[in-house]
């Protein structure tokens, strides 16, 4: 990895990584692609990060696994509600308050999210 990447890739976790363990993979993918993104935009090649690290959405899986607990932070938890919402057939608005309920558990929230469109189907036909 040049300085330049290395450089950019550090300020950029330090400015934009939320402040919330998760270990799902769609939230880290989309925080992977978010920082390529911008490294494009400030005109750094992506091969410039990717020469040493390898695996920036490891990298970031990491880190995000190292943070210290604390209150989850909205953009985590507006990107799994908004892949819930996609994945599902539901409203984010459900998403949301699902995950309120049960956390951030991917496969008890898809199955739940799954359970109360199917629901929602039931009781629209009576």
């Amino acid at each position: 990895m040049s300085t330049r990447g290395a450089n950019f890739l550090e300020r950029w976790m330090a400015e934009h990584l939320p402040e919330v363990v998760t270990d799902d993979p769609a939230a880290i993918s989309d925080l992977t692609d978010q920082a390529m993104e911008a490294a494009h935009l400030e005109g750094i090649e992506v091969a410039e990060i990717y020469e040493q690290v390898g695996s920036v959405f490891e990298v970031i899986a990491e880190a995000m696994q190292h943070r210290e607990a604390s209150p989850a932070d909205e953009m985590v938890l507006d990107l799994l509600a908004a892949r819930l919402a996609r994945e599902a057939s539901i409203t984010e608005k459900q998403a949301g308050e699902l995950i309120e309920r049960l956390g951030t558990d991917w496969d008890s929230l898809l199955n739940e999210a799954h359970f109360l469109k199917e629901l929602e189907g039931r009781l629209g036909q009576e």
